[in-house]
């Protein structure tokens, strides 16, 4: 449960755990998570459902997440998208629990297998690019995945109902063609070119009033393809560290990767999840440097 103290297995009990693709039920144990082995975390959120960039949402068993437990993308070029990573509950134990008897020898890869598997002849290979895979659709009307939100992720009820009712309104919306709950666009051909200020991490920022915002923005909410999301409206007048800059990351549900100017994370500025069915993912969201200006530090 969310709060709960669990322990990474070893390396040699996870990997006796894999297939020979490094999966298990399709969900790559990744090179980058090989550090966290031996080490403790508490539970964040049961990880049973998420959205896969915006669009449809999936289900998954048997997955948490670990308190900020982020990949750093150093086994994938570096891939920037700072995604929380999916634990199997098969890789983790109860903190302090004994080992079992599991050998590397036993198993169908190895750590350097691992790395091998990751990039492959330009393709990557990770929980992001088999996120589909690793997973299966969820519909809206299942309704055990709205009680499982108030039972294992102890969602706050006035917090459910207001997603549930922004779920409810945006179905609507889609089939009549109305804007999405809170969506954000502007007038602009999105294709602007601005001054990038060339942000680096540890650099303070402060996101721009949104009416600044939406002069940068297309009908579609977008600036260069790069979509303004409703969640990213609550972080407006705010003053927020910049985490890192964004300048590739591994495309969602495919195996290729792409590149991305003058956006950066800024620590703290995740998705919420309230306008995609509490999806409990916490993606980092991308900030185009256009959208902020720069501050001294508090």
């Amino acid at each position: 449960m969310p709060g709960d103290l669990v322990e990474v297995r070893s390396a040699a009990e996870i990997l006796a755990t894999l297939d020979e693709k490094g999966t298990l039920e399709n969900l790559p144990f990744m090179p980058e998570m090989l550090a966290f082995c031996g080490r403790q975390f508490r539970v964040s959120r049961h990880a049973f459902k998420t959205c896969v960039d915006d669009g449809d949402m999936r289900r998954l068993d048997g997955t948490v997440f670990l308190e900020e437990v982020r990949c750093d993308g150093a086994a994938h070029a570096g891939c920037d998208r700072g995604c929380l990573v999916f634990w199997k509950t098969a890789w983790l134990k109860p903190a302090g629990a004994p080992s079992t008897n599991g050998h590397s020898a036993k198993s169908k890869v190895t750590a350097d297998g691992l790395r091998s598997l990751a990039t492959r002849d330009g393709q990557f290979f990770c929980q992001s690019s088999e996120i589909v895979n690793a997973s299966q659709p969820l519909p809206w009307w299942e309704a055990r995945q709205y009680l499982w939100d108030l039972k294992y992720n102890r969602t706050p009820f006035l917090l459910f109902t207001r997603s549930l009712l922004i779920a409810i309104y945006n179905k609507f919306a889609s089939r009549l063609k109305f804007p999405a709950w809170r969506a954000v666009s502007g007038a602009a051909n999105g294709n602007g070119q601005s001054q990038p200020l060339n942000l680096r991490p540890g650099e303070f920022v402060r996101v721009k009033p949104l009416v600044q915002i939406k002069a940068t923005l297309d009908s579609e909410g977008k600036h260069q393809n790069l979509l303004f999301a409703p969640a990213m409206a609550n972080f407006c007048g705010q003053v927020l560290p910049v985490r890192d800059r964004v300048e590739n990351i591994v495309l969602e549900a495919t195996p290729r990767q792409r590149k991305i100017k003058d956006t950066v994370l800024l620590e703290g500025a995740t998705c919420d999840g309230v306008c995609h069915r509490l999806c409990p993912r916490q993606s980092l969201l991308f900030w185009r440097e256009c959208w902020l200006e720069r501050v001294p530090a508090p």
